[in-house]
């Protein structure tokens, strides 16, 4: 699912409790303000970490453009394995601008992640 940042982001919580609940494995890309910005009461700014965290499985604040590609790879991996559930992936503007590599890696390795 991908969503904008803000108001856009806050309209997701219920869909990312259900599917915490119900152990649906779901990733969630949300926009976020330019990383600057970030704390400054932005316009459309919403503190979507905190504000997720209570009804997901795990949150990632994307702030180096060089770690995307990792932090999708686990964010796919972290909702579908062990009990699946959904993943916030939190992607200021300013990340999504950057030229990277575009490496997603084939294999994971989270520390002290280690399902059955």
């Amino acid at each position: 699912m991908i969503v904008t940042s803000g108001p856009g982001a806050t309209n997701t919580i219920t869909g990312l409790a259900t599917a915490n609940f119900d152990s649906v494995p779901l990733v969630c890309l949300t926009g976020q303000v330019p990383r600057n910005m970030i704390g400054n009461d932005a316009f459309q700014e919403a503190d979507t970490v905190g504000l997720t965290r209570p009804v997901t499985k795990h949150n990632y604040l994307v702030t180096d453009r060089k770690d995307l590609g990792r932090v999708l790879r686990e964010a796919f991996h972290l909702a579908s394995t062990g009990r699946p559930g959904p993943v916030v992936v939190d992607l200021p503007k300013d990340v999504l601008l950057e030229e990277g590599d575009g490496r997603y890696p084939e294999q994971v390795a989270i520390r002290g992640y280690n399902p059955v």
